[in-house]
């Protein structure tokens, strides 16, 4: 797809600092959210390519005693689950693309458990709509999470007038960028 494409490139252009001074707005917005205080089970990721990183929760949420999941790729199955990372465990190199993922032998999250979960997004729209790297994983792994409130966040100029969507796409609950955050049930904008 070449939104896709534009998209990456765009977004791998951002300047390093950049990048850092616009997470730490996006983590600070996060923050702000009700559900975030209230979540005591919270799926998150590891940044990559020059996502919108969201390490300062993640080391958060570990030191506060909730729980938290970070995904573990199957590509021979095709599938993501979402591991328990406890405190003091090592992330590891895993897979062809090398992504930082709890280690194997790491407990599943049951998915009904979870009560937040960050999305990572290429682009998204303020109806909620996004497009990731385009395997489709999250919109697999999003389904098995009915208790869990979907937050994806991203450099707000991914924030786009409209993203493509499909029957098989989840949409998102809130859109969280450097600059806003769009709740879907508030109509978007």
């Amino acid at each position: 797809m070449e939104l896709r494409r534009q998209m990456k490139a765009i977004r791998g252009a951002l300047p390093a600092e950049a990048r850092a001074r616009r997470s730490s707005a996006i983590v600070a917005r996060v923050r702000e959210l009700d559900i975030w205080s209230k979540a005591r089970n919270v799926a998150a990721f590891v940044s990559i390519r020059g996502e919108a990183d969201p390490g300062a929760l993640v080391d958060e949420i570990l030191a506060s005693g909730k729980r938290l999941a970070l995904p573990r790729v199957d590509m021979e199955a095709g599938v993501v689950r979402m591991h328990e990372l406890r405190e003091g465990m090592e992330l590891v190199e895993h897979g062809r693309f090398r992504i930082p993922e709890p280690p194997a032998d790491a407990p599943l999250m049951p998915s009904e458990e979870l009560d937040l979960v960050l999305v990572p997004a290429l682009g998204l729209d303020p109806r909620g709509h996004r497009i990731g790297w385009g395997r489709g994983f999250y919109d697999q792994l999003l389904p098995s999470m009915p208790n869990a409130t979907r937050v994806a966040i991203a450099y707000d100029f991914q924030l786009l007038a409209e993203i493509p969507f499909s029957e098989r796409d989840v949409q998102m609950d809130f859109v969280v960028t450097d600059r806003r955050t769009l709740e879907m049930s508030a109509g978007g904008e």
